[in-house]
């Protein structure tokens, strides 16, 4: 019994999802797709705006030609549009308002500054698009265990045997972010279906409420499965990985394309000096 399955094995209800062994990207090395992961974040912040939107197309893509872009991938990104909505709006707003470091070093009346800054807030919710997405690709395409032996492989040459509380931690918060989505969207069906004249106050007072009292239930039932199968033990965490060399070469053909937006630019500056 696997006591962190797959996202896919816990959204019952989309019957259109494959096996998880049936997607491309769950059989690839997990230490591979989380550097790669890991380097694409990074590389989002510091990419050109065309990068960015290149990042965003591969995202897509990925998504699309994975087997994840299903009815549960799409549930647990909806929610994420409105985190992206948000901080745009609020990007959007401090810039116009004058709050920027953009908007303070121009004396612009605020209807200029508002045109300056919608380009830089659509930028930022675009790379909070990929950034999230690059998180649901790797929930949606390996076990939280999986995941979590490749941090502790990655991390043991730093902290030692104190990597299994690194790869716990990530096992859990893979686990869990699922599930807490898939609990407040029941919880809100659950109060739509049994008081449907709640008002929307006492509706957003219940949800946060009902979710913390099942998912404090949830957690001790996991916390008692994750005793019981010896995983809070740093030898249940030590990495054993079949060799593919294949999903190196790969994982390093795409650093080395991802890469170049970022590095290609120093590269002919270098040359031109």
């Amino acid at each position: 019994m696997n006591t962190f399955p797959a996202p896919h094995l816990q959204q019952q209800t989309d019957r259109n999802t494959p096996p998880p062994r049936q997607i491309p990207l769950y059989r690839l090395d997990p230490r591979a797709r989380l550097l790669c992961a890991g380097t694409l974040g990074v590389l989002v912040w510091q990419a050109p705006p065309l990068a960015v939107a290149a990042y965003a197309l591969l995202v897509a893509a990925l998504f699309l030609f994975s087997g994840t872009a299903t009815r549960t991938g799409f549930s647990m990104a909806r929610p994420y549009l409105w985190f992206v909505l948000l901080w745009a709006g609020v990007k959007l707003a401090a810039d116009t308002a004058g709050l920027g470091p953009a908007a303070q070093a121009t004396a612009l009346p605020a209807a200029d500054r508002l045109l300056e800054a919608l380009p830089q807030a659509g930028l930022m919710a675009l790379r909070l698009m990929v950034l999230i997405g690059i998180g649901l690709l790797l929930t949606l395409t390996g076990s939280p265990r999986s995941l979590g032996l490749a941090m502790a492989w990655f991390l043991k040459p730093v902290l030692g045997r104190r990597a299994w509380h690194a790869a716990l931690s990530l096992a859990l918060m893979v686990h869990f972010l699922p599930l807490i989505q898939k609990t407040v969207a029941q919880v809100r069906q659950a109060i739509r279906l049994r008081a449907p004249r709640c008002t929307a106050v006492r509706r957003w007072l219940l949800i946060p409420q009902a979710t913390l009292r099942v998912m404090s239930q949830k957690t001790w039932a996991q916390t008692v499965a994750v005793a019981a199968r010896g995983l809070d033990s740093p030898d249940a965490w030590e990495p054993d990985f079949p060799r593919q060399q294949g999903a190196w070469c790969l994982c390093g053909l795409f650093l080395l394309l991802a890469a170049a937006p970022v590095w290609l630019p120093f590269w002919l500056d270098f040359q031109i000096f």
